[in-house]
């Protein structure tokens, strides 16, 4: 088979590439600069001795290294914010905000320090485990600095969890005011357990700060929430407003059905044939979807890939369902590549049914005269013939696919789909 070259990289986006790196650079430098400001300040700020301070300047280093390295390492893979924050500009104003309202909360009493929300923008912003990696160092910060003991050291972890996991849950509308309440009684509560483990005993000023992390943390969390959901609301309709989860779902969707995407890059430059067959079965198999009710991205997703188990050899359908999983993709999709062909597995779904039969024809018209089929009576003969042959082995049976929906694919094969 024909493989496809590289060839060489237009001038123009050479240049962008190269802008766009070193912009990102600039950030993650600034996102270090950030992180090891904040651990010096800390130092200076709660009087900490030379030795310590400098302790903390190495934590920061430490930290930025891991933390960095992972976004990157994310950011490659293309698993998170893909184009969200590709350019890590809302990154690190997330990242600078959240180092200076952490230096902020020194001067606050150490019950009294609303840290739920140091990681609920940034679980927001990327992921709960970076979230949760940023919070974990801010309560380091603070232990090293002497603010608190280690029953504060517990409480801010477990807020810092509370944060992450109440940063998943923001995106259902309807148990939003819940999350609120949960969060004010789950900070409230927590300071009223851990200062009384720490002194023996409830002290008034306790309950006052209780309320005040209470209150700070849900409004606060409330507030995080509606900016970023605000510019989501302001380009969708109304009728259609996205949330949080809607936006990751489809960024992952536009992903993996990009051209850039790594998967599809190793389909270009094993063949161009099969790569251009895979193209053309995910469109129709995407309209049939549409025509038929079912999910037009399981379709056009399981129609693109669902010959790749090729560019391993056999066993084809084993392979390919390895490849899928390597590179992430749907376990809907995936199932579609187990039932590859009907080899391993007949259709289970009406989506799978879709891509196998449009496979089906397509192949037949790739290997078949293109000078034959270019009359149309040919043309419905092979549509004819293909589908009905697999409808008498009993393919479809077991997927839902009804008569009427059989039919329907015939006609838009027939009529509407453009073969070659």
């Amino acid at each position: 088979m024909k493989k496809i070259g590289k060839g060489a990289e237009p001038e123009d986006n050479k240049i962008e590439k190269e802008y766009e790196l070193r912009h990102r650079k600039v950030l993650i430098f600034f996102m270090a600069a950030c992180t090891i400001l904040e651990s010096v300040i800390a130092g200076v700020l709660s009087r900490q001795a030379a030795d310590r301070c400098m302790a903390l300047l190495f934590l920061g280093i430490f930290y930025s290294i891991l933390f960095l390295t992972g976004m990157e390492l994310y950011r490659g893979q293309q698993d998170w914010f893909y184009k969200k924050t590709e350019n890590y500009l809302h990154l690190a104003l997330c990242h600078g905000i959240s180092s200076t309202v952490a230096v902020l909360f020194l001067f606050l009493p150490e019950f009294a320090r609303p840290v739920l929300l140091l990681s609920v923008g940034m679980s927001m912003e990327t992921s709960p485990f970076f979230g949760m990696a940023a919070g974990i160092f801010h309560a380091f910060i603070y232990a090293l600095c002497g603010q608190g003991s280690l029953y504060v050291m517990i409480l801010d972890l477990l807020l810092l969890l509370c944060g992450c996991f109440a940063s998943t849950f923001f995106y259902k509308k309807e148990y939003f005011r819940w999350e609120l309440l949960f969060l004010f009684q789950f900070a409230f509560a927590g300071i009223m357990i851990f200062s009384y483990l720490q002194t023996g005993q409830l002290e008034q000023n306790m309950l006052i700060y209780g309320l005040f992390n209470g209150l700070i943390s849900s409004f606060g969390a409330a507030m995080i929430n509606q900016i970023y959901t605000l510019p989501v609301q302001k380009t969708a309709p109304a009728e259609h407003t996205l949330d949080i989860l809607d936006i990751k779902i489809l960024q992952k969707k536009e992903r993996i059905l990009s051209e850039d995407f790594e998967l599809i890059c190793a389909m270009k430059e094993f063949s161009a044939a099969d790569y251009l067959h895979a193209r053309k079965v995910s469109e129709i198999s995407e309209k049939c979807a549409e025509l038929l009710g079912a999910d037009p991205f399981i379709a056009a997703a399981g129609g693109l890939y669902y010959r790749i188990g090729r560019m391993e050899g056999e066993p084809y359908v084993e392979n390919g369902v390895a490849l899928a999983r390597s590179n992430s993709l749907p376990e809907e999709v995936i199932a579609i590549l187990e039932e590859y062909n009907g080899e391993k597995k007949l259709p289970s779904t009406i989506e799978s049914s879709i891509v196998h039969i449009v496979d089906s024809v397509l192949g037949k018209f790739d290997v078949l005269d293109k000078t034959m089929l270019s009359n149309s009576w040919n043309q419905d003969i092979l549509v004819y013939q293909t589908m009905n042959e697999a409808s008498a082995a009993g393919l479809y049976d077991k997927s839902g696919f009804s008569m009427n929906m059989f039919l329907k694919i015939r006609d838009y094969l027939i009529k509407e789909a453009k073969m070659f």
